[in-house]
């Protein structure tokens, strides 16, 4: 008997899987969330300098979030057949090369095209990378480890891009904030090469190119069509909106009863997992849209530097990061479900604070930092919760929608607010007000948007609770 359980223990020994590929992909996965926010605090700088419109500045965030979401299925399926470690290398160097292509960029199409096809690298660097986080965790325990860690780098990633943004193009230029990726991602290839294990393809599946190429469509045309609201042009915004609706539909009609499809629909009949990718959705356009207004309540109504600017919302991403740190303890202590009704009422309080259109710089550094608090607290829960349901075989495909309704609710975050703050901060100037008062009271009821998104994720909390409390045991009768 002491001999069997001394095996046992050898053999699950054995099957702990080293953290080398964790830290490999960690690194990437930060890298590629810090670019979706390190621009925010830059844009006034390379308005000025390249210098860019005020479409093209929307875009230079739009452009990336926008395709990296779009792309994230795709992504995952290439993983699934052409091979996680083969996708995720190839994700790297399509990243590398476009974000040199950014910082050389000599006009602003040039800058919106790099910021394009960076979010093309970064949707086949982040599906493989979760793809293989899901392949090489098999233990429970471990796995819950590795997406609490990676959801926790993306978070962190997302707040602190701001932060490094700010510094970069106080110290150096705005362009080294594109610039800077080149060393990394040649730092994490290497590192890639040497410890990420091969994992095997599956060379006998088709990469659905024409059924990816009509998802992107859809995706695109929707978020294409709310950031059209901005300039006013409604006839194109809702005829974009419009053809989205019939893409996906058209979309969905295709990849239903498919015995290998590339949207994972019978995924979407599971309760706990379509209700986590809403989460993710919500939680998604919360994380981006605060950063992005903040910047601009700092920079526009209060005058600060990119660099000052990015340092109040330092706050935020220190928030977040030590909340990252408790979540695996928080989750065995009240269930996933519980630490994601958290999150979701941090959130409540903190854009609930700034739906006031507050003026006070101080209360509103405190809010934020209340809204990063609560980021990890939803994030770490809803992958979770839903990657319990991936098989391995669909490990790329399972994982890359999650990932998708996550960087959609990035791009329709961003179109959303934008469109918010430019019309709501227009109105007010034309009506007399100071540009700092008119930028204050956009960025008011953008929050109140984002105060809204948050009721939304409360509401799916609650029900994500009650679907994954463990069951009580059964009281023994005398």
């Amino acid at each position: 008997m002491t001999e069997a359980i001394s095996s046992m223990e050898t053999e699950q020994k054995q099957a702990q899987a080293s953290w080398t590929p964790m830290a490999v992909v960690g690194v990437a996965q930060l890298m590629v969330m810090l670019d979706s926010t390190v621009v925010n605090v830059a844009l006034p700088s390379i308005g000025a300098q390249l210098p860019a419109d005020a479409s093209a500045l929307q875009w230079t965030i739009s452009a990336y979030v926008l395709m990296y979401g779009s792309l994230l299925l795709f992504g995952g399926r290439v993983a699934d057949v052409l091979g996680r470690r083969r996708s995720f290398l190839t994700g790297l160097v399509v990243f590398a090369a476009a974000s040199a292509l950014c910082g050389l960029a000599g006009s602003q199409n040039m800058l919106v095209a790099g910021r394009a096809i960076q979010g093309v690298g970064a949707a086949l660097l982040s599906a493989s990378a979760l793809s293989i986080v899901l392949a090489v965790y098999q233990i429970p325990q471990q796995r819950k480890i590795a997406l609490t860690a990676w959801s926790g780098l993306g978070v962190l990633g997302a707040t602190i891009g701001v932060v490094l943004g700010g510094l970069i193009v106080t110290a150096v230029s705005w362009r080294w904030a594109f610039l800077i990726n080149i060393p990394v991602s040649l730092a994490a290839g290497v590192a890639a090469l040497r410890s990420l294990p091969a994992l095997s393809a599956t060379g006998t599946r088709s990469l659905r190119v024409p059924t990816a190429a009509l998802a992107t469509a859809g995706l695109a045309s929707l978020s294409f069509g709310l950031i059209r609201f901005q300039d006013g042009t409604t006839t194109t915004a809702w005829a974009s909106i419009g053809l989205s609706v019939v893409l996906l539909g058209v979309l969905t009609a295709l990849e239903l009863g498919k015995s290998d499809p590339l949207l994972p629909l019978h995924l979407l009949r599971i309760p706990t997992y379509w209700l986590s990718s809403i989460g993710l959705l919500l939680a998604a356009a919360v994380m981006i849209s605060s950063s992005y207004l903040a910047s601009i309540f700092f920079q526009r109504a209060h005058d600060m530097s990119a660099f000052a600017a990015g340092l109040a919302l330092l706050p935020m991403g220190l928030a977040s990061l030590v909340v990252a740190f408790v979540v695996p303890k928080l989750v065995g202590a009240f269930g996933p479900g519980g630490v994601y009704l958290m999150g979701a009422t941090a959130q409540l309080i903190g854009t609930g604070v700034l739906a006031t259109g507050t003026s006070s710089t101080a209360l509103t550094i405190v809010a934020l930092a209340v809204i990063g608090a609560g980021l990890p607290s939803c994030f770490a829960p809803l992958y979770g919760i839903g990657s319990s349901h991936v098989r391995m075989e669909e490990s790329g495909v399972g994982s890359g929608l999650l990932n998708t309704f996550n960087q959609t609710g990035s791009a329709l975050g961003i179109a959303v607010i934008g469109t918010i703050l430019a019309t709501v901060a227009t109105d007010r100037s034309e009506a007399g007000s100071s540009a700092a008062d008119a930028t204050t009271a956009g960025v008011g009821q953008g929050f109140l948007a984002l105060a809204v998104c948050a009721v939304l994720a409360v509401g799916v909390a609650l029900l994500l609770r009650g679907l994954t409390r463990a069951p009580k045991p059964a009281t023994q009768q005398s």
